[in-house]
């Protein structure tokens, strides 16, 4: 294509590839012509739909605070399902309620880093998603001031939404948040995370049975000592086979 523009450029005539319709309007139009078709259009449209969803990023956010400090937690997940953590330790003091619009804006300022231009935010916070969404009134000059710069970020996305979700959903960033908030580690250090397949005891009702091994039993006589008193009884004890 880019040839052709160039050849046709020498003739005074500029090459102009053709544009993508919107599928939605693509729908309209041919539902507008053939009632037949309706049903088959409205499905087709909600399937474009389905797969547009599909390519959005998700982000999730939440900042947490203690007598350590305060940090936020952010998780970037791509549209294949990877994830991109991100554990940010400040150092300065914050309200609970700024830490969460602090955790956002650079959640937001991440995603605009990676040039995302569609993006589904996820939130626990009920205080912020009622504020972005103008049910509550800010009262805070300085809460005012972070959901201007958060409205500002958003505007820039072409998709974006915001919603508040329960805690147990946005379990990963509030994991992150709260180990940094917790731990003052350097930043030189690193926190490797190994996995173990197994018990260290193995179980044995899960040992496999060999057919052709054969115990070696040895027959013991029991002598009591009659001066042996008995041992105390631990009352904490609880017997596993009761």
């Amino acid at each position: 294509m880019a040839k052709r523009s160039v050849k046709l450029s020498t003739y005074g005539i500029k090459y102009e590839p053709i544009s993508t319709i919107n599928s939605q309007a693509l729908a309209d139009f041919v539902a507008d012509f053939s009632d037949d078709l309706q049903p088959e259009v409205k499905l087709e449209s909600k399937e474009l739909h389905k797969k547009e969803c599909i390519r959005r990023w998700k982000l999730f956010t939440n900042g947490s605070l203690n007598f350590r400090g305060t940090c936020l937690g952010i998780i970037l997940k791509l549209p294949q399902g990877d994830i991109i953590p991100l554990e940010i330790i400040c150092e300065f003091d914050a309200t609970n309620n700024k830490a969460e619009y602090e955790a956002l804006i650079m959640g937001l300022q991440l995603a605009k880093d990676l040039q995302i231009m569609d993006l589904l935010v996820f939130i626990d916070s009920l205080l912020l998603n009622n504020h972005f969404n103008e049910s509550y009134a800010v009262k805070l000059e300085r809460l005012a001031l972070y959901l201007q710069i958060i409205k500002k970020l958003a505007y820039g996305f072409e998709a974006f939404s915001l919603s508040q979700v329960p805690r147990q959903e946005n379990v990963e960033a509030d994991v992150l948040a709260n180990l940094g908030a917790s731990l003052r580690i350097p930043p030189e250090i690193r926190i490797p995370i190994n996995y173990t397949l197994v018990l260290t005891i193995e179980d044995p009702s899960n040992k496999p049975v060999d057919p052709n091994h054969h115990d070696q039993t040895t027959n013991m006589t029991i002598i009591k000592d009659p001066n042996s008193q008995p041992l105390p009884q631990d009352p904490n004890f609880q017997d596993p086979n009761i």
